[in-house]
């Protein structure tokens, strides 16, 4: 079995290990850890800003992948609403079950005390797990954080929850059908484009398309090339407009795929 990011689409268990680092079991011990699962070297850093204890080390240049200072760690777990990814997790070993606690962004949410299916980063079955707390709170920025109570063996490899009504089907039940994102919520994070700018783009600018949207109000246009944002943009579109999935076009790629320096350039022509 493949065991890197770029051939699976998740990074697996060795990868985060080898490059993020990895608590040792007496650190475990002592309670609530973050567990950083950024494997590619990208120019990001919030975790590292958002860390009021300087345990997330990222330095220069920008595109080092973040390791945890384990020592410094307390578990607060400030950085996992912060990191733009979702690839911050909070592990707790320290008591008979474990939790974990992740980042959550889809509606609805759920709620304290529910049973839910738990799954792995794949978006595969694991256990089910009992929700132990939500925190929704605004200084989180619509980036829930949901915790989650399984068995210790499986701790290292829950990472988030089944949607709520998800059916087998693929589709989405009438909770997603009925109500519409509120205009405030930022949909497009890169460049902080909401699902407002999205709707006056497609009414007053006359929109028609995922790169029309684009153009217009750069939804899309961050690092990440619409990646996170392109099915909830199409989504919008759908809604304001009638459109079917098969008639909304997907945007048009751009090359580079991820920022090149001058100096990566200028190398390919030495000997020019």
């Amino acid at each position: 079995m493949k065991k890197s990011i770029t051939e699976n689409g998740y990074p697996s268990l060795e990868e985060i290990k080898t490059l993020n680092g990895w608590p040792d079991e007496k650190r475990f011990k002592k309670g609530p850890v973050a567990i950083v699962e950024c494997v590619q070297e990208i120019p990001c850093n919030p975790c590292e800003t958002a860390c009021p204890f300087g345990a997330i080390n990222i330095s220069s240049p920008i595109t080092n992948v973040p390791r945890v200072d384990y020592d410094k760690c307390i578990g607060c777990g400030k950085c996992l609403a912060a990191c733009p990814g979702l690839a911050i997790f909070m592990i707790d070993k320290s008591k008979e079950e474990g939790y974990v606690t992740f980042p959550y962004e889809y509606y609805p949410l759920p709620e304290k005390g529910d049973t839910i299916e738990a799954l792995s980063r794949a978006g595969e079955f694991v256990c089910m797990a009992e929700v132990t707390r939500v925190n929704a709170a605004k200084i989180n920025n619509k980036t829930a954080l949901v915790t989650v109570k399984v068995p210790l063996d499986k701790t290292d490899e829950v990472r988030t929850i089944k949607r709520i009504n998800f059916d087998s089907t693929g589709e989405f039940q009438s909770y997603i059908k009925k109500e519409s994102l509120p205009d405030d919520l930022i949909v497009c994070r890169c460049e902080e484009i909401t699902a407002g700018e999205i709707r006056k783009a497609i009414h007053k600018y006359k929109a028609e398309s995922i790169t029309e949207i684009k153009r217009r109000v750069r939804a899309g246009m961050g690092l990440c090339q619409g990646k996170s944002c392109g099915k909830i943009v199409a989504r919008i579109l759908m809604e304001e407009t009638g459109k079917k999935s098969n008639e909304v076009l997907s945007a048009t790629d751009r090359p580079p795929v991820r920022p090149v320096t001058f100096g990566e350039l200028a190398e390919g022509g030495k000997n020019e």
